[in-house]
C-alpha cells in the first residue's frame, strides 16, 4: 500500500512539474512574442519622447510656490489599448504622472504664495465673514462664469448653512477663515467639521493677508495649507490686479462696494490677458493643465 501511495504521489508530483514549466515556458514566449511585436516596438521607441521631467516646488524660507509633475508614457497600458486596434496611434498613448521629489502636499509649514507659475491660471479669493454684497457677487460671478474661492467666518457659516450648501454645489470652493474674525486653537475643528458637513469636502486651506507663525503652525498640525495671496487687492481691486496680474497669481479681496463696481472689469481683464479663473485648488495643483 505504501508503495502505491509513492508511486502516485511521484505521478502527481511529475504532473505538477510539468505543468509549472508548461506555465513557464508559455509566459515567456507570449513575453517573446510581445517584444517583438511592431507595435509594442514602437510605443517603447517613442515613450522617450512624450517623457516629461517633474518640476520641483520653489522654496524661498518659508514661502512656497508649488511644482508641476512630470509624465512618462505607461508602455503595458499604451499596448494593451492598441492591440485592439493592432496598429500604433500616439493619440492612444497612456500616461503616468511623476510626482517631484518635494511635493506640495508635504509642505504644510510654508505659505502658498502663488499657483504653478507654468499655467495660466488665476484665482480670485473673496472673504466672507457677513452676507453684505454675497448675493450681488454671487450674481456677478455667475453672470461672467467664474468659479472662485471663499474663506468664510465660522460665525457666518453657522448662521447662512444653507447658503454655503448652496455656493459649494454651485462649484464655489469653501474654506476656514477662523472663528470670530480669527484663527483659535477651540474653534478650528469645530468650523472645519461645519465646511466639510456642509459641503461634504474636506478643507484644505486657511488664509492670512500677513505671516502669522500662529496661523500657520495650526493650519500645518492638521495637514491645512496657509494661503498667503500674490495679491490683496485692498481698497484699488482694479489698479493693484492690473500692475501686478501674472501666472498663478492668488488675488484676494474684500468684499467692498467697490470690488463690486469693478470686479467685472476686472474679470475682463483678467480674460484679455489670456488668463483662466480656477480655485485655489485648481491654481496651486501640481497636475498639468492637460491631465485634467
Amino acid at each position: 500500500m505504501l508503495m502505491k501511495f509513492y508511486k502516485r504521489y511521484a505521478s502527481y508530483l511529475g504532473i505538477f512539474v510539468l505543468l509549472c514549466f508548461s506555465f513557464f515556458y508559455t509566459e515567456k514566449a507570449v513575453e517573446i512574442i510581445r517584444k517583438n511585436d511592431p507595435v509594442m516596438k514602437q510605443i517603447e521607441q517613442e515613450a522617450s519622447k512624450y517623457e516629461v521631467d517633474p518640476v520641483n516646488a520653489y522654496i524661498f524660507g518659508d514661502e512656497i510656490v508649488p511644482g508641476l509633475n512630470g509624465k512618462k508614457v505607461n508602455i503595458e497600458k499604451s499596448y494593451q489599448d492598441m492591440k485592439k486596434i493592432n496598429q500604433y496611434r500616439s493619440s492612444m498613448l497612456v500616461f503616468d504622472e511623476v510626482t517631484p521629489t518635494t511635493p506640495l502636499e508635504e509642505q504644510y509649514d510654508k505659505y502658498v504664495i502663488q499657483g504653478n507659475s507654468s499655467k495660466s491660471q488665476v484665482s480670485l479669493i473673496f472673504k466672507i465673514d457677513d452676507a453684505s454684497y454675497l448675493d450681488q457677487l454671487v450674481s456677478i460671478l455667475g453672470d461672467k462664469e467664474v468659479v472662485a474661492t471663499f474663506f468664510m467666518d465660522g460665525e457666518f457659516i453657522e448662521q447662512n448653512m444653507d447658503k454655503v450648501a448652496s455656493l459649494s454645489s454651485s462649484g464655489y470652493e469653501i474654506e476656514n477663515l477662523g472663528y470670530a474674525g480669527k484663527y483659535s486653537v477651540d474653534k478650528f475643528q469645530w468650523t472645519n467639521n461645519m465646511i466639510t458637513s456642509l459641503t461634504k469636502k474636506n478643507t484644505n486651506y486657511c488664509y492670512t493677508d500677513y505671516k502669522d507663525s500662529n496661523i500657520l503652525d495650526l493650519c500645518s498640525k492638521n495637514s491645512m495649507h496657509t494661503i498667503k495671496p500674490t495679491i490683496s487687492t485692498g481698497s484699488y481691486p482694479f489698479l493693484s490686479v492690473k500692475k501686478n496680474l501674472e501666472n498663478g497669481s492668488l488675488i484676494s479681496f474684500n468684499l467692498t462696494e467697490t470690488t463690486l463696481k469693478e470686479l467685472p472689469s476686472i474679470i475682463s481683464y483678467i480674460r484679455q490677458k489670456g488668463y483662466d479663473m480656477v480655485t485655489i485648488g485648481d491654481a496651486i495643483s501640481e497636475r498639468r493643465s492637460e491631465d485634467k
